[in-house]
């Protein structure tokens, strides 16, 4: 996959077909447009275009409100390359571009820079200024368009599920991962370092690897304990994760925690990726450790069958 920045220009000796959106979580919505979209490129001997935007949107038009990504930049890049984009095309969002109109965006961007022969969109995507392009205003200007449009629309992705980025970040941030893993088509993740911590989980027989987040800006889920699973040295360990401030210790600052079920090395330093199946309970405050350990036994138990339903699943 190619990676290029919006002042340049695509040469226009192949058969462009072009998709827009920022595509954080590359979703299953995003995968279904996507697939399309590459389809389409083979099929005309051509090549697949992706137009994103960096920094986000809602980051340059509201500053103030918290917003973080349900994926790296990194790891949305390695995504797209991995559905088999041929060139990303990434433009720089400002103020300045948010006032550029649909029309304008489609003559100087889609014609003049990238020189598409057609473009592909979801049924619920907007452009250009106050959002005022969609699939009906590329309808009604078809006459005068250079290029061919389609629409992917809703039924085609999902027939329940309303599946977009924002609702994804929702249910993470309610803690409900099982409906966001399903929405994404993966299991949420996480990825950090392992660091030093304070040795309480040790004295209570369930140590864990305190991870150190990689990502600045990414989606933390809702505090709580969870099931999960991450690998070491490419062997999979299931789990118990722990996120929250872990008020029976007095715990000042939030931290993402894991007891590694049948493990034992020291693996400081090492960069896992934690990943999540399902919420098991919220984080509570115990009179005393002794109360929190017995919790612990029973978080096990629980996180045990589900990890067995997950095994038969798969």
């Amino acid at each position: 996959m190619k990676i290029i920045r919006d002042s340049s220009s695509v040469d226009n000796e192949k058969y462009h077909v072009c998709t827009v959106g920022y595509f954080d979580g590359v979703h299953l919505g995003h995968k279904k447009i996507i697939e399309r979209l590459v389809s389409d490129a083979k099929k005309n001997n051509g090549r697949s275009i992706l137009v994103s935007f960096w920094p986000h949107p809602r980051r340059v038009l509201h500053p103030n409100d918290h917003f973080d990504f349900i994926q790296s930049n990194n790891d949305k890049f390695k995504s797209l390359q991995k559905l088999g984009i041929d060139i990303l095309y990434i433009i720089e969002f400002t103020k300045e571009f948010s006032k550029v109109s649909a029309n304008d965006f489609i003559d100087q961007i889609l014609v003049e820079k990238l020189k598409i022969n057609k473009l592909i969109i979801g049924y619920n995507h907007h452009f250009g200024h106050k959002r005022e392009g969609d699939f009906k205003y590329l309808s009604d200007k078809i006459d005068s368009l250079s290029f061919t449009i389609e629409e992917v629309k809703k039924r085609e992705i999902s027939e329940h599920l309303k599946i977009s980025s924002s609702e994804i970040r929702d249910r993470i941030n309610t803690g409900d991962i099982m409906q966001a893993n399903q929405m994404l088509g993966y299991k949420y993740s996480i990825t950090g370092e392992v660091v030093v911590g304070d040795g309480i989980g040790k004295k209570l027989d369930f140590p864990t690897a305190n991870i150190e987040l990689r990502d600045e800006g990414k989606l933390l889920p809702l505090d709580g304990v969870y099931a999960g699973y991450t690998y070491v040295s490419d062997k999979k360990y299931f789990g118990m994760i722990n996120i929250g401030l872990r008020p029976t210790v007095n715990g000042k600052e939030r931290r993402l925690e894991i007891n590694l079920f049948n493990f034992k090395s020291e693996i400081y330093g090492e960069s896992l990726e934690i990943r999540f199946i399902k919420r098991i309970r919220e984080e509570k405050k115990f009179n005393n450790l002794k109360e929190l350990s017995e919790q612990l036994k029973l978080d096990k138990i629980e996180t045990l069958k589900i990890i067995e339903y997950e095994e038969v699943r798969n």
